[in-house]
Protein backbone atom coordinates (compact mmCIF):
# COMPACT_ATOMS: atom_id res chain seq x y z
CA UNK A 1 0.00 0.00 0.00
CA UNK A 2 1.39 3.35 -1.01
CA UNK A 3 2.32 5.50 1.96
CA UNK A 4 1.44 9.16 2.30
CA UNK A 5 4.17 11.57 1.21
CA UNK A 6 4.83 14.03 4.01
CA UNK A 7 7.94 15.98 3.04
CA UNK A 8 7.13 19.53 2.02
CA UNK A 9 9.39 20.56 -0.84
CA UNK A 10 8.95 24.30 -1.16
CA UNK A 11 11.94 26.61 -1.43
CA UNK A 12 12.59 28.87 1.56
CA UNK A 13 10.24 26.82 3.77
CA UNK A 14 11.78 24.80 6.58
CA UNK A 15 10.21 21.80 8.29
CA UNK A 16 9.70 22.21 12.02
CA UNK A 17 12.07 19.86 13.83
CA UNK A 18 12.72 18.89 17.43
CA UNK A 19 12.74 21.14 20.48
CA UNK A 20 9.76 22.38 22.50
CA UNK A 21 6.36 22.87 20.92
CA UNK A 22 4.36 25.72 22.44
CA UNK A 23 0.70 26.62 21.97
CA UNK A 24 -0.36 30.12 22.98
CA UNK A 25 -3.62 30.98 24.71
CA UNK A 26 -4.08 33.93 22.36
CA UNK A 27 -2.55 34.22 18.89
CA UNK A 28 -1.80 37.89 19.56
CA UNK A 29 0.01 37.52 22.90
CA UNK A 30 3.47 35.94 23.02
CA UNK A 31 4.21 36.12 19.31
CA UNK A 32 7.73 36.92 17.97
CA UNK A 33 8.46 40.64 17.75
CA UNK A 34 11.78 40.61 15.92
CA UNK A 35 10.37 42.19 12.79
CA UNK A 36 11.80 41.46 9.36
CA UNK A 37 15.55 41.23 9.07
CA UNK A 38 18.11 39.12 7.28
CA UNK A 39 18.93 36.66 10.04
CA UNK A 40 15.37 36.31 11.38
CA UNK A 41 15.91 32.64 12.34
CA UNK A 42 17.63 33.89 15.50
CA UNK A 43 14.42 35.56 16.70
CA UNK A 44 13.93 34.90 20.42
CA UNK A 45 12.00 38.02 21.42
CA UNK A 46 8.21 38.14 21.75
CA UNK A 47 5.63 40.82 22.50
CA UNK A 48 5.21 39.51 26.07
CA UNK A 49 7.81 40.44 28.69
CA UNK A 50 7.05 37.45 30.94
CA UNK A 51 7.61 34.98 28.10
CA UNK A 52 10.78 36.85 27.09
CA UNK A 53 12.12 36.37 30.61
CA UNK A 54 11.54 32.60 30.44
CA UNK A 55 13.21 32.33 27.02
CA UNK A 56 16.19 34.36 28.22
CA UNK A 57 16.60 32.28 31.40
CA UNK A 58 17.05 29.12 29.33
CA UNK A 59 19.21 30.56 26.55
CA UNK A 60 16.62 29.95 23.85
CA UNK A 61 18.05 30.98 20.47
CA UNK A 62 14.84 31.02 18.43
CA UNK A 63 11.08 31.04 18.90
CA UNK A 64 9.29 30.58 15.58
CA UNK A 65 5.67 30.22 14.50
CA UNK A 66 4.73 26.90 12.87
CA UNK A 67 1.90 26.66 10.33
CA UNK A 68 -0.07 23.72 8.99
CA UNK A 69 -1.90 22.34 12.03
CA UNK A 70 -5.16 20.71 10.85
CA UNK A 71 -7.23 21.95 13.82
CA UNK A 72 -8.35 25.44 12.76
CA UNK A 73 -8.61 26.96 16.30
CA UNK A 74 -4.87 26.28 16.76
CA UNK A 75 -3.78 28.20 13.68
CA UNK A 76 -1.48 31.09 14.51
CA UNK A 77 -0.97 29.79 18.06
CA UNK A 78 1.70 27.09 17.67
CA UNK A 79 5.43 27.78 17.91
CA UNK A 80 8.63 25.77 18.15
CA UNK A 81 11.49 26.62 20.52
CA UNK A 82 15.09 25.55 20.00
CA UNK A 83 16.71 23.19 22.50
CA UNK A 84 17.78 24.90 25.70
CA UNK A 85 20.13 23.82 28.48
CA UNK A 86 17.24 22.20 30.38
CA UNK A 87 14.20 21.44 28.24
CA UNK A 88 12.32 19.55 30.95
CA UNK A 89 12.37 22.50 33.32
CA UNK A 90 11.70 24.90 30.44
CA UNK A 91 8.49 22.98 29.65
CA UNK A 92 7.51 23.13 33.33
CA UNK A 93 8.06 26.89 33.52
CA UNK A 94 6.21 27.51 30.26
CA UNK A 95 3.27 25.37 31.41
CA UNK A 96 3.12 27.30 34.68
CA UNK A 97 2.88 30.56 32.72
CA UNK A 98 -0.72 29.63 31.92
CA UNK A 99 -2.09 33.11 31.23
CA UNK A 100 -0.01 33.14 28.00
CA UNK A 101 0.92 29.47 27.38
CA UNK A 102 -1.89 27.00 26.72
CA UNK A 103 0.39 23.97 26.26
CA UNK A 104 4.11 23.13 26.09
CA UNK A 105 5.57 19.73 25.23
CA UNK A 106 8.92 18.24 24.22
CA UNK A 107 9.11 17.06 20.61
CA UNK A 108 11.86 14.73 19.42
CA UNK A 109 10.89 14.32 15.76
CA UNK A 110 9.52 16.39 12.91
CA UNK A 111 5.80 16.99 13.12
CA UNK A 112 3.14 18.30 15.46
CA UNK A 113 2.90 16.57 18.83
CA UNK A 114 -0.83 15.87 18.56
CA UNK A 115 -1.69 15.57 14.85
CA UNK A 116 -1.29 12.72 12.35
CA UNK A 117 -2.06 11.67 8.80
CA UNK A 118 -3.89 8.34 8.65
CA UNK A 119 -4.39 6.04 5.66
CA UNK A 120 -7.08 3.36 5.80
CA UNK A 121 -6.76 -0.04 4.11
CA UNK A 122 -10.38 0.14 2.99
CA UNK A 123 -12.53 3.21 2.44
CA UNK A 124 -15.49 1.37 3.96
CA UNK A 125 -13.83 0.52 7.29
CA UNK A 126 -12.71 3.17 9.76
CA UNK A 127 -14.60 6.21 8.50
CA UNK A 128 -16.16 8.63 11.04
CA UNK A 129 -19.83 8.27 11.97
CA UNK A 130 -20.20 10.83 14.76
CA UNK A 131 -18.98 11.70 18.24
CA UNK A 132 -19.43 10.34 21.76
CA UNK A 133 -18.94 13.38 23.96
CA UNK A 134 -15.73 14.93 22.61
CA UNK A 135 -14.35 11.71 21.09
CA UNK A 136 -14.66 10.68 17.43
CA UNK A 137 -16.66 7.52 16.69
CA UNK A 138 -16.07 5.41 13.55
CA UNK A 139 -17.74 2.30 12.12
CA UNK A 140 -14.96 0.10 13.50
CA UNK A 141 -14.96 -0.96 17.16
CA UNK A 142 -11.18 -1.50 17.37
CA UNK A 143 -10.44 1.95 16.00
CA UNK A 144 -13.03 3.41 18.37
CA UNK A 145 -11.16 1.91 21.32
CA UNK A 146 -7.90 3.51 20.16
CA UNK A 147 -9.61 6.85 19.66
CA UNK A 148 -11.14 6.62 23.14
CA UNK A 149 -7.81 5.73 24.75
CA UNK A 150 -5.96 8.59 23.07
CA UNK A 151 -8.76 11.22 23.12
CA UNK A 152 -9.06 11.77 19.37
CA UNK A 153 -11.38 14.75 18.91
CA UNK A 154 -10.88 15.55 15.21
CA UNK A 155 -10.82 13.10 12.30
CA UNK A 156 -11.35 14.61 8.86
CA UNK A 157 -11.04 13.49 5.27
CA UNK A 158 -7.87 14.85 3.67
CA UNK A 159 -8.24 16.52 0.25
CA UNK A 160 -11.66 14.81 -0.16
CA UNK A 161 -10.00 11.36 -0.16
CA UNK A 162 -12.00 8.33 1.02
CA UNK A 163 -8.94 6.66 2.59
CA UNK A 164 -6.70 9.52 3.80
CA UNK A 165 -7.56 11.42 6.99
CA UNK A 166 -6.04 13.92 9.39
CA UNK A 167 -6.63 13.49 13.10
CA UNK A 168 -5.92 15.49 16.23
CA UNK A 169 -5.77 14.12 19.77
CA UNK A 170 -5.38 15.32 23.33
CA UNK A 171 -2.48 12.91 23.75
CA UNK A 172 1.11 12.02 22.91
CA UNK A 173 0.95 11.73 19.13
CA UNK A 174 3.91 9.32 18.96
CA UNK A 175 2.10 6.83 21.21
CA UNK A 176 -1.07 7.17 19.15
CA UNK A 177 0.89 6.66 15.93
CA UNK A 178 2.38 3.43 17.30
CA UNK A 179 -1.07 2.15 18.33
CA UNK A 180 -2.54 2.94 14.91
CA UNK A 181 0.32 1.37 12.98
CA UNK A 182 -0.07 -1.78 15.09
CA UNK A 183 -3.75 -1.96 14.12
CA UNK A 184 -2.92 -3.02 10.57
CA UNK A 185 -6.25 -4.77 10.00
CA UNK A 186 -7.73 -1.30 9.43
CA UNK A 187 -4.81 1.16 9.27
CA UNK A 188 -2.40 1.08 6.33
CA UNK A 189 -0.18 3.82 7.74
CA UNK A 190 -0.11 6.76 10.11
CA UNK A 191 2.51 9.50 9.94
CA UNK A 192 3.37 12.86 11.49
CA UNK A 193 1.90 16.03 10.09
CA UNK A 194 4.90 18.26 9.58
CA UNK A 195 4.51 21.94 10.29
CA UNK A 196 6.19 24.59 8.18
CA UNK A 197 8.08 27.68 9.25
CA UNK A 198 7.89 30.41 6.64
CA UNK A 199 10.66 32.95 6.16
CA UNK A 200 9.38 36.38 7.12
CA UNK A 201 11.44 37.95 4.36
CA UNK A 202 9.84 35.76 1.71
CA UNK A 203 6.35 36.47 3.00
CA UNK A 204 6.84 40.21 3.28
CA UNK A 205 8.59 41.05 -0.01
CA UNK A 206 7.40 42.07 -2.50
CA UNK A 207 4.32 43.72 -0.99
CA UNK A 208 0.94 42.25 -1.84
CA UNK A 209 -2.34 42.23 0.03
CA UNK A 210 -4.40 39.02 -0.02
CA UNK A 211 -8.00 39.55 1.07
CA UNK A 212 -10.07 38.15 2.51
CA UNK A 213 -7.74 35.69 4.24
CA UNK A 214 -9.15 33.38 5.59
CA UNK A 215 -11.44 33.15 2.55
CA UNK A 216 -14.59 31.16 1.82
CA UNK A 217 -14.74 31.22 -1.99
CA UNK A 218 -12.24 33.53 -3.70
CA UNK A 219 -9.66 36.12 -2.69
CA UNK A 220 -8.29 39.30 -4.22
CA UNK A 221 -4.59 40.03 -4.75
CA UNK A 222 -3.62 43.71 -4.57
CA UNK A 223 -0.10 44.54 -5.73
CA UNK A 224 1.63 47.25 -7.72
CA UNK A 225 3.59 44.62 -9.65
CA UNK A 226 2.36 42.43 -12.49
CA UNK A 227 1.84 38.77 -11.56
CA UNK A 228 2.98 36.35 -14.27
CA UNK A 229 2.03 33.10 -12.53
CA UNK A 230 -0.06 31.92 -9.59
CA UNK A 231 0.47 28.61 -7.77
CA UNK A 232 -1.37 27.07 -4.83
CA UNK A 233 0.43 24.34 -2.86
CA UNK A 234 -1.01 22.23 -0.05
CA UNK A 235 0.83 21.37 3.18
CA UNK A 236 2.17 18.08 1.75
CA UNK A 237 3.94 19.98 -1.05
CA UNK A 238 1.46 19.02 -3.78
CA UNK A 239 0.82 21.74 -6.35
CA UNK A 240 -2.95 22.13 -6.66
CA UNK A 241 -2.79 24.62 -9.52
CA UNK A 242 -0.19 26.60 -11.44
CA UNK A 243 -1.60 29.12 -13.90
CA UNK A 244 -1.09 32.57 -15.39
CA UNK A 245 -4.86 33.20 -15.28
CA UNK A 246 -6.42 34.78 -12.19
CA UNK A 247 -9.87 33.55 -13.26
CA UNK A 248 -8.59 29.96 -13.45
CA UNK A 249 -7.01 30.45 -10.02
CA UNK A 250 -10.38 31.65 -8.68
CA UNK A 251 -12.13 28.61 -10.13
CA UNK A 252 -9.77 26.19 -8.37
CA UNK A 253 -9.60 28.11 -5.08
CA UNK A 254 -13.39 28.00 -4.74
CA UNK A 255 -13.21 24.19 -4.82
CA UNK A 256 -10.48 23.78 -2.20
CA UNK A 257 -11.18 21.94 1.04
CA UNK A 258 -10.86 23.89 4.30
CA UNK A 259 -7.25 24.12 5.45
CA UNK A 260 -3.91 25.90 5.05
CA UNK A 261 -2.23 26.42 1.68
CA UNK A 262 0.73 28.34 0.25
CA UNK A 263 0.12 30.88 -2.52
CA UNK A 264 3.21 31.39 -4.70
CA UNK A 265 3.33 34.51 -6.84
CA UNK A 266 5.78 34.98 -9.70
CA UNK A 267 6.19 38.57 -10.88
CA UNK A 268 7.21 39.90 -14.28
CA UNK A 269 10.35 41.46 -12.80
CA UNK A 270 11.61 38.01 -11.73
CA UNK A 271 10.72 38.34 -8.04
CA UNK A 272 8.79 35.64 -6.20
CA UNK A 273 6.73 35.67 -3.02
CA UNK A 274 5.02 33.11 -0.78
CA UNK A 275 1.84 33.81 1.19
CA UNK A 276 -0.12 31.69 3.63
CA UNK A 277 -3.73 31.09 2.57
CA UNK A 278 -6.46 29.81 4.88
CA UNK A 279 -9.61 28.34 3.33
CA UNK A 280 -12.56 28.35 5.73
Amino acid sequence: MKKLLLLLLISNITIAQSGVEVRLVNANIGTPSCGYFLNDWLCNSTNDTGLNSILSNYGVSYFRQVEGHPYLPFQGRIFVISYSSNNTQLVADLTAYSNVIDNAVLINSAGFSDALYVQLNNAGIGFPTGMAGNIIVTNDMGLNQIFQTYNVYQYSSYLSSSTFYTLVCDCNGELLKAALNNYNAVIANSSNIQGVVLSNNEIEKPKAIISPNPFSDNFAIETEQTVSNYSIIDITGKTIISTSSKSELDNHSSQLSAGIYILNLDFDNGQKANYKLIKK
